[in-house]
């Protein structure tokens, strides 16, 4: 770059003599060499400034393809969202750092040219050459501590962007819900499917009943209704329903209208509700107190049981 800025002067210098004729092919000619020697400078720059983008894009992004970002999207055309996306956080943040930075190069740019004043006035009497060289090499410097601050400033906000970019990828409470319904299933439907299943499960209690030998009640608050086999002596009585409160209330009157045998024992319901499972057998802690209330029913109907 310097080497064709020094050539440019020098033609420029050297042609300064020649006349100009006021004409179209004369302008053109002067407008070409002006645009051959701006590309010849500009090139390395320009590539540096396209190749590094695209190298620090694809170390970011680990080598991702996606032509997602040129496909049209009329909501960016929505003025109101316009709006919304310049008066954003990350805008804020962005301008915030633009200014910083720019702020950071004027006052190191503003400093150097300070304080090498004095030796630019000193270069009028000096050999064009060492001038040429002189200001080159301190051009030079200046853009080197540029690039060192640029390349902190960049580092710094690579990781800032990093930061941001998992940040993103973060779920938020109600993606997590959103996934937690999607994969286990939303808790308002299971809860109905449970309530729907108990409901099912306590019909299917109650047509029980009819068919049991006697309910075990204490008076209200528990009932429990007992089957026995009398033909099977090898399988002991077993809880065909039970229920407390409103539901001991239903196995009573559903006892009642079927003519099952009702005893009162508070204790005995108690512990047969707590302890014994619906279509489970009674322990044999319990036999003689079921023993008896079958008794009682048997006696009660007029029914003959063999020894």
């Amino acid at each position: 770059m310097l080497q064709f800025m020094m050539d440019m002067t020098s033609e420029a210098v050297v042609n300064v003599g020649e006349g100009f004729e006021v004409a179209a092919e004369s302008f053109i000619s002067v407008f070409v060499f002006g645009i051959k020697y701006f590309a010849l400078i500009t090139t390395p720059l320009a590539t540096v400034g396209i190749i590094v983008p695209v190298i620090s894009t694809i170390f970011q992004t680990k080598g991702l393809f996606t032509m997602k970002p040129l496909k049209p999207k009329f909501s960016k055309l929505n003025p109101i969202t316009g709006v919304k996306r310049l008066f954003s956080m990350q805008t804020f943040v962005n301008v915030i750092k633009g200014t910083i930075v720019i702020a950071v190069i004027s006052v190191i740019v503003y400093n150097q040219i300070r304080n090498n004043m004095s030796d630019y006035q000193r270069l009028l009497d000096t050999d064009s050459k060492i001038g040429v060289a002189y200001i080159a090499r301190t051009a030079f410097g200046i853009i080197m501590l540029l690039v060192l601050i640029i390349v902190f400033v960049s580092v710094g906000d690579y990781l800032f962007q990093w930061w941001q970019y998992e940040k993103k990828l973060k779920m938020s409470k109600q993606e997590v819900k959103d996934e937690y319904k999607q994969i286990e299933g939303d808790p308002a439907i299971k809860s109905k499917i449970k309530q729907k299943q108990r409901e099912m499960a306590q019909q299917r209690m109650m047509e029980q009943v009819p068919g049991s030998d006697v309910v075990v009640r204490n008076p209200t608050h528990f009932a429990v209704a007992i089957s026995y086999d009398r033909e099977n002596t090898l399988i002991a009585p077993k809880v065909v329903a039970k229920g407390k409160d409103a539901m001991a209330l239903r196995i009573i009157k559903i006892a009642e209208e079927n003519d099952v045998f009702i005893t009162e024992n508070r204790q005995l319901a108690r512990e047969l509700y707590e302890t014994v499972e619906v279509d489970s057998e009674i322990p044999p802690s319990m036999y003689n107190a079921i023993a008896v209330i079958l008794t009682d029913m048997y006696t009660a109907k007029g029914i003959t049981v063999d020894n």
